[in-house]
C-alpha cells in the first residue's frame, strides 16, 4: 500500500506518525487515486486547515501523489461505483 500516513504491519493498520495501530472498532474512510472524486475531497478536507499546519502540508504531498498518478493513469480513472 503507497500510503503517507498509513501501514500494514502484520494485519494491522498503523498510523505511521505515532506507530499506533488503529483499533478494529475504529472506522476508516479510504480515497483511491483512481476514484475521479478523490482529489476533490482531499482539497475539501484540506481547506478545513491552516495552510503552516504539519496535516495541511501532509494532504498536500497526498494531492501531489494523487494527481501524478490521474496524469500517468487518465485509463485507470473512474466514477466512485466503477473503480471499488
Amino acid at each position: 500500500m503507497n500510503n503517507r500516513v498509513f501501514r500494514i504491519q502484520e494485519d494491522d493498520l498503523v498510523l505511521k506518525g505515532t506507530n499506533e495501530p488503529v483499533p478494529e472498532n475504529e472506522p476508516v474512510f479510504v480515497l483511491r487515486a483512481r476514484s475521479k472524486k478523490a482529489l476533490g475531497t482531499l482539497r475539501v478536507h484540506q481547506s478545513l486547515f491552516a495552510p503552516t499546519s504539519e496535516h495541511w502540508k501532509v494532504i498536500q504531498a497526498v494531492i501531489d501523489d494523487f494527481t501524478k498518478f490521474r496524469e500517468e493513469n487518465p485509463d485507470l480513472m473512474g466514477e466512485p461505483s466503477e473503480v471499488y
